[in-house]
Formats: C-alpha cells, structure tokens, sequence
C-alpha cells in the first residue's frame, strides 16, 4: 500500500512540474524580460557593415563586401593584442 502512495505523490508532483511549465511557457507577459542595451560603435566602420550583411540575410554569402568584413573581423578578433602578453 505504501508504494502506492509513493507512486501516488511522484505522479502528482510531476503533473504539477508539467503545469507549472506549461503556464509559464504560455505566460504573454514579457515585462521582466530584459534585452540587452543596442551598442553600436558609430565610429568604426565594421559595425555598419556586420549590420548591413547582417539585414541581407542569405544573400549576405554571395556578397563579396561582406565576405571581406567576415574576415577582418575574425582577424581582429583572433589576433592578440600588444597588451595581452605582459612583459616578463
């Protein structure tokens, strides 16, 4: 009889998870929700031109102007900075 009970409270408490879920997904309140502040570097040029390959989507692959920001910016980002090796 006890496994019953046992049995008995899992499946409540997972029915109640599974609710509980279900509400909060469906929830159309977004107030809480919070997005990350637009910061955009007007004086560098890149950040225009990832927006721009940014808005044309799939067409942004054929793009020659875009593959060459493509690779800048990996180069930026890959290559260390001076001050990232401190002197020993």
């Amino acid at each position: 009889m006890g496994a019953f009970f046992l049995r008995l409270g899992i499946g409540v408490l997972a029915f109640m998870a599974v609710l509980g879920a279900l509400l909060e997904i469906s929830r159309e309140d977004g107030g809480d929700v919070r997005s990350a502040p637009n910061v955009t570097d007007r004086s560098d040029p890149l950040t225009a031109e990832l927006r721009r390959c940014q808005s044309l989507g799939d067409a942004a692959l054929d793009d020659q102007d875009c593959a060459a920001t493509w690779t800048e910016t990996r180069r930026r980002f890959l290559t260390p900075s001076p001050s990232s090796h401190p002197e020993e």
